[in-house]
């Protein structure tokens, strides 16, 4: 039973990172590029220690100005003020951008397919085991 339903998650993972796959391959396909400038590296402070997060500004081909604010923080930090970068950005929607980087691009493709290839392997497996020892 329980291989069976490590089976069933593990597709299920593997259809959401699919249509997640084509959803990035579609946003890259329909947007622009501009480069963006680290600003300012805005200082996060909590129980674990102080971590910082890179604000990043760019110009669209329209010429309107987009602050970007990075999903993650880490410390040291991982980028100084004035390093640049290349974004990709919705052109009716300029905040809705991402750090043109593999896993800036494909982040939630990865990770659900890193989570499901170990079920589908395991779960498959046994599955193929039973239908051949029967």
């Amino acid at each position: 039973m329980f291989y069976s339903i490590s089976l069933i998650v593990g597709i299920i993972l593997l259809a959401a990172s699919l249509f997640l796959f084509r959803q990035s391959l579609a946003f890259i396909k329909q947007s622009e590029r501009a480069t963006a400038t680290v600003i300012e590296l805005e200082s996060i402070t909590d129980n674990d220690g102080t971590t910082f997060k890179p604000i990043f500004r760019f110009k669209t081909s329209l010429n309107q100005e987009v602050h970007y604010r990075h999903i993650s923080s880490t410390a040291p930090p991982s980028w100084k003020i004035g390093e640049t970068a290349i974004v990709a950005y919705d052109p009716g929607n300029p905040e809705a951008c991402r750090l043109l980087t593999y896993f800036g691009v494909f982040n939630w493709t990865i990770i659900l397919m890193a989570i499901a290839m170990p079920l589908l392997v395991i779960g498959g497996g046994y599955f193929m085991m039973q239908q051949l020892l029967k």
